[in-house]
Formats: C-alpha cells, sequence, structure tokens
C-alpha cells in the first residue's frame, strides 16, 4: 500500500500534443471549433484520470481540468476579458461560467 500510495495525482498536466492540437483548433476558428474543443478536453481528461476510481473526486478533477485546460486555449481577447472579470471577483473559474462568457452575444 505504501509504495502506490504517492502515485496518484488530483492535477495532472496535459500532454504536449494534445495542448498543441487544442491551440491550433482554437487558433482557426474558436467559435466554430469549440464543441471539437470541448470534446477533445474531455476526451484526453478521460485518458489522463483513466486511473482514478468513479466517483465524485474523479468528476470533479476532470471538470477543474476541462476548466484550465479552456482558459488556456482562449483566444487572447477572450482571455484578457474572462481573467479580468475573475479578479474582479464577477464570474468564478467555471468550465461553464467560461463558455457562457465566450459564446454570449450581448443583445443589440
Amino acid at each position: 500500500i505504501d509504495s502506490g500510495k504517492g502515485n496518484l495525482h488530483w492535477e495532472r498536466v496535459i500532454p504536449p500534443a494534445s495542448l498543441a492540437s487544442l491551440e491550433s483548433l482554437a487558433a482557426k476558428d474558436f467559435k466554430g471549433n469549440l464543441g471539437k474543443i470541448i470534446h477533445d478536453i474531455y476526451q484526453t481528461a478521460h485518458v489522463m484520470f483513466g486511473d482514478m476510481p468513479q466517483g465524485n473526486h474523479k468528476k470533479r478533477a476532470m471538470y477543474r481540468f476541462a476548466s484550465k485546460t479552456l482558459m488556456k486555449v482562449l483566444p487572447t481577447s477572450q482571455k484578457a476579458e474572462i481573467e479580468k472579470l475573475i479578479e474582479g471577483k464577477k464570474m468564478k473559474m467555471d468550465l461553464y461560467e467560461i463558455l457562457g462568457t465566450c459564446t454570449w452575444v450581448q443583445p443589440k
């Protein structure tokens, strides 16, 4: 038990190839590729967190990973806006809030 005790990590680093693929999709057409970006983030998370047992811990870890990864691949202008909102405590580092802010269009 002691030998395997320290091998389980809650925070994971995205593989460079996966990050490069996501950044490429985001650079081409962020809004147009958003569905594929989210799919690929969760597909990567599923593989990366495959060693964790099913349950709330795994679900939260994957959700947190998805939120942080989406922030990494956001276009610069949107990233700056979202970071400003987070710093001003107007929103949290939450996947759905980030997506909502990125996709919401001001009514005219």
